[in-house]
């Protein structure tokens, strides 16, 4: 654990171990980043003191992808400025709908995902509430975030002029392990969902193409047999979570993905990839 952890940040007039300016090699060492990801609402110290005062490497900012970047509040330079002048990194590349759960869920994954090497920190404050619920369930299906929320002094409700103002503290939120769904049933989830609805025939065929046991490992002609693995591994638990419905049409049982089911391979596609 790195001294800057804990509940009470460093000062922001600390300056960094290393002030001779020059460049440092780590040959055979894994030194990790301290990554803050910040999903960006109409906020401005609350985005820029936890970075700061916890002294971030980088900084991953989430915009919302249907905003025109001539129409975002000017203090978003500032954010850029302040970053930029505590050495502090910026990663502008992230967009998604803020205000879609799912949608923020799977990019704040990604993220968290794509920097499992270094130390990460989610910002539960920066955004509103629904990047607040999709950080914190991020953090927990992961397993490799921490989530903090940055409190302050004051509150407005201007969006021309930042949220809150006069940060009091930051502080780590406990957070408890979600299981995430397995990954064979996911692949098998995105495949309806690409290609349903879809007879049980078809889900089999593609469960043995695909390689997924227990179908795939099934030998002999036993097609009775195939059909109750296909229930017992995949359907059964894809139902019970509400992520695909079965219906009968004709002679045929079909499978179709639910909304959930759609919402959830969304939130999840991170798995796969």
């Amino acid at each position: 654990m790195n001294d800057h952890d804990g509940e009470n940040p460093p000062s922001g007039d600390e300056s960094p171990a290393d002030t001779n300016g020059g460049s440092v090699d780590f040959e055979g060492l894994n030194v990790s980043d301290r990554v803050h990801i910040v999903p960006l609402g109409y906020e401005y110290e609350r985005v820029t003191v936890p970075a700061i005062r916890m002294r971030a490497d980088r900084v991953c900012l989430i915009y919302h992808e249907g905003d025109d970047p001539d129409d975002r509040p000017a203090y978003y330079e500032s954010i850029h400025e302040d970053l930029n002048n505590a050495g502090i990194a910026v990663d502008d590349s992230n967009v998604c709908n803020i205000f879609d759960l799912y949608d923020t869920l799977r990019t704040v994954a990604e993220l968290i995902q794509a920097n499992q090497d270094h130390e990460v920190y989610v910002n539960l404050a920066s955004g509103g509430k629904v990047t607040a619920i999709a950080g914190m369930i991020a953090c927990m299906v992961t397993g490799g975030a921490e989530p903090i929320y940055v409190s302050a002094s004051d509150y407005g409700q201007d969006k021309e002029v930042p949220v809150a103002e006069n940060v009091t503290s930051v502080s780590r939120l406990p957070t408890y392990p979600i299981q995430a769904p397995s990954r064979e049933p996911l692949r098998f989830l995105e495949y309806i969902v690409a290609e349903g609805p879809l007879t049980k025939q078809e889900c089999i065929e593609f469960a043995v193409a695909a390689g997924i046991d227990p179908l795939a490992d099934h030998e002999g002609d036993d097609t009775r047999g195939l059909y109750r693995l296909l229930d017992s591994h995949l359907l059964d638990s894809l139902r019970a979570d509400g992520y695909v419905e079965t219906y009968k049409k004709g002679r045929n049982k079909y499978v179709e993905a639910t909304e959930e089911g759609e919402n959830t391979l969304e939130a999840f596609t991170y798995m796969l990839e």
